[in-house]
């Protein structure tokens, strides 16, 4: 957004002043202090571990649950790396080697920073519906000549699916933040589940994602669907 922008262009000059003032005091800091100061982090570091089992516990999802398994990996060895660094940096201050122990810290925190992130990926399809977009693809491809099927999302509305696809949903039983949308064009939404039932009987070709919970209601109606993706989550159906 252009006020993100302008935001942008405020912060990101200021880092090369911060650096030049974390420099300075790096530089003019005697060893104990600094030592003192990294203690605590050591122990915060250190003790981090043991708050993953809590974290992952609150998920509300297997498929997530999974993830964050392999996730917890990832964050174990970046947590190691690190202390290891604040351990080499305490005992060469300790020394009076002040150049190696910030060096030694400098290297530990941006290597433990760069796996944490990289490991990130694995979480990638709890955050993204690109996998979903992958599996609806060739339903839209068999379409030519402007006769793309209508795609509909039921009780939800994944934002990253129209990027993904370039397409534009019709939105079921959801509003939300597309209430303004829906005002100006309120032929993309319908109200109810019992008013998408008969819209979707008389489509010939149709796609519909919906979040996992709400597909048996959906069968109760009789709706004909054929399932061509699903996870712990949500799943897409189209017209048999």
């Amino acid at each position: 957004s252009v006020s993100g922008s302008k935001l942008s262009s405020y912060i990101w000059p200021m880092f090369p002043a911060l650096a030049l003032l974390m420099g300075k005091r790096i530089a003019e800091i005697r060893e104990r202090v600094l030592l003192w100061q990294i203690a605590p982090v050591l122990v915060l570091v250190a003790l981090s571990p043991g708050l993953l089992p809590g974290v992952m516990q609150r998920t509300e999802s297997p498929l997530r649950l999974a993830m964050y398994e392999n996730y917890l990996v990832w964050m174990i060895v970046a947590i190691a790396i690190w202390v290891c660094g604040l351990i080499a940096g305490m005992v060469w201050l300790k020394r009076g080697s002040k150049r190696v122990a910030v060096l030694a810290l400098a290297l530990s925190s941006l290597l433990a920073a760069q796996i944490g992130l990289s490991g990130h990926d694995t979480l990638a399809q709890s955050r993204s519906t690109y996998h979903i977009a992958q599996a609806m693809r060739p339903f839209l491809k068999s379409a030519e000549g402007g006769n793309s099927p209508p795609i509909y999302s039921v009780a939800n509305y994944e934002h990253g699916l129209s990027f993904y696809l370039q397409r534009t949903f019709t939105l079921v039983q959801y509003q939300d933040e597309m209430g303004f949308g829906i005002k100006q064009e309120p032929q993309r939404w319908i109200p109810d589940i019992a008013s998408f039932a008969k819209v979707w009987e008389k489509q010939p070709t149709a796609l519909a994602i919906m979040p996992l919970h709400l597909y048996p209601q959906l069968q109760q109606l009789g709706l004909a669907m054929k399932t061509i993706f699903a996870d712990s989550e949500y799943i897409v159906v189209s017209k048999p």
